[in-house]
């Protein structure tokens, strides 16, 4: 579904709900929404059960600016994964929706009858896909439950049907080509040209360097009831020793351990007879390390012998390259992020935007992503950013802020695409199981977000945000740009974490059936 481009919905320094009316408490629902529509999305509210920390709502006509419905929308939420809108939105603008990211391989040396004297050194530049989700047709692989999310044990997820080391047999395929087959030197990865490797936020370390989105996938297969599992290893290379110790157990529970130190790979634990296949997963400790021993593999398939030491201190190189890889464009990239989620995915965004804007760490990109959403005319004075994917529960944003963001960016040169990559109801990503088989299938394009912690005072599930912002045609035509944000509300089970998250989209569907 593409949107046509939206007109600017809110005026520079003002918003649509005056000053006297948030002065006296009066709402937007006394002034400009109809009775039936409110008394609607109320009534939905309700029926949810939810109460906790309440609900941030504004949902504003797109041609007429009316405001259709809201409640406490100038209140910073706990805004879950929404906020990757603003990062995403950023790097369209500022990294540009064509660019793309080249890996270089550079050999030290001359190349004589065959050998390279010299060292190769591969480069990192920031493609994490690097093959992995590379279609033929110059798009990136959507997954239905992403790899990055199977820990989180709320769905099954999908491998990806690429071959993770997809990029590193076309560089190796070059080096061949250029008549390489032995290099005298060794093989390092240069993991730090362009940006300095983020450590300190919550989905883990962001290099420049990626195999497999830096995630050493295992999949569990359970047998009989006492005997040991089949696991699968992805990556999978022979350079890996692999010891598992998994027991096939009663039930459909699934409770491992897996830890890789080099090529070290430990798996321990258990697996329900009843779980069915079932994926796994661990970051990889040494991102640049991993990428040399991979390499080195990939090239010893390809007929080349590496002499010396792989994984070795990075040397000086420089003149052209003998080999490179050529990413897909940066739309892509930001598709993926909004359409699965992609944490890690959201925080190279904005590594790769400070170093567009002369910076070398990631924190500056995270400041340039902030002050993109204030040239937009967002009030920043309710936003809260503290990392790129809106995993930090420090994280705050109000409902007026989310909408005014949407409204811009869909307004902006790269309007069109910055909509089109959003989740569609019913139909993909994180929204694909949502409104499905009703009329609001295919209506809603709007990023999710999702927090969710373990409470230990009452051992139960804190659902922390739920959330759903982005743009929707109701049943009567209208077409509204819109946020709902619900936070706090404790649970039992992973089961009743997914019903939470339904009672929240009712209340988006019923602004869709309704509005």
């Amino acid at each position: 579904m593409t949107w046509p481009r939206l007109r600017r919905l809110l005026p520079p320094g003002g918003f649509l709900l005056t000053a006297s009316l948030l002065a006296t408490g009066c709402t937007a629902s006394d002034a400009n929404q109809t009775s039936d529509l409110a008394s609607a999305v109320d009534e939905a509210i309700v029926a949810t059960g939810l109460d906790g920390g309440g609900w941030g709502i504004l949902a504003v006509d797109r041609s007429s600016g009316e405001v259709v419905y809201e409640r406490d929308s100038t209140v910073p939420f706990v805004p879950g994964s929404i906020q990757k809108s603003l990062t995403t939105s950023a790097a369209l603008d500022i990294l540009g929706p064509r660019s793309t990211i080249t890996t270089p391989v550079f050999a030290t040396g001359d190349i004589s009858e065959g050998t390279l004297e010299g060292d190769l050194v591969l480069v990192g530049r920031g493609d994490f896909s690097f093959g992995l989700r590379d279609q033929p047709d110059g798009t990136l692989e959507i997954t239905s439950f992403d790899h990055n999310e199977a820990n989180t044990g709320l769905l099954p997820a999908s491998l990806n049907t690429g071959d993770p080391l997809a990029a590193l047999r076309a560089l190796a395929a070059q080096i061949a080509e250029a008549g390489v087959t032995t290099i005298a030197g060794g093989i390092a990865v240069d993991d730090d040209a362009s940006f300095v490797p983020e450590t300190t936020w919550p989905d883990g370390r962001i290099d420049a360097i990626w195999i497999n989105e830096n995630l050493l996938d295992v999949v569990f297969s359970p047998t009989e009831v006492g005997e040991p599992a089949d696991i699968r290893v992805v990556p999978a290379l022979n350079s890996l020793t692999v010891s598992h110790d998994v027991e096939t157990v009663a039930g459909d529970e699934i409770d491992v351990v897996i830890e890789q130190v080099g090529d070290d790979v430990t798996v321990v634990g258990s697996i329900g007879v009843d779980a069915g296949e079932t994926v796994r997963n661990t970051q990889i400790d040494d991102p640049a390390s991993f990428a040399a021993l991979a390499f080195a593999e990939v090239l010893g398939e390809a007929g080349i012998q590496v002499e010396g030491t792989v994984g070795a201190d990075v040397p000086a190189y420089s003149g052209d390259p003998v080999a490179s890889w050529e990413s897909a464009p940066m739309s892509e990239f930001a598709r993926v992020v909004q359409k699965v989620s992609y944490n890690r995915g959201a925080d190279l965004l904005a590594c790769l935007i400070g170093v567009q804007e002369g910076g070398t760490t990631c924190t500056e990109g995270l400041a340039a992503v902030l002050a993109h959403a204030s040239r937009l005319g967002v009030p920043i004075d309710e936003v809260r950013l503290f990392d790129a994917a809106g995993t930090d529960d420090y994280n705050r944003t109000s409902a007026r802020a989310q909408v005014e963001l949407m409204a811009a960016a869909a307004d902006g040169d790269h309007g069109s695409i910055f909509v089109d990559i959003q989740p569609v109801a019913g139909v993909d990503g994180s929204l694909a199981g949502t409104g499905a088989g009703t009329d609001a299938e295919g209506m809603i394009q709007a990023k999710t977000g999702t927090r969710v912690v373990f409470s230990p005072t009452t051992d139960q599930l804190f659902v922390l945000a739920r959330a759903y912002s982005g743009y929707m045609t109701t049943a009567s035509g209208r077409d509204l740009v819109f946020t709902v944000i619900f936070n706090s509300a404790l649970v039992d089970t992973v089961p009743q974490v997914l019903e939470t998250s339904d009672r929240v989209a009712s209340v988006m569907l019923t602004l869709q059936w309704e509005g």
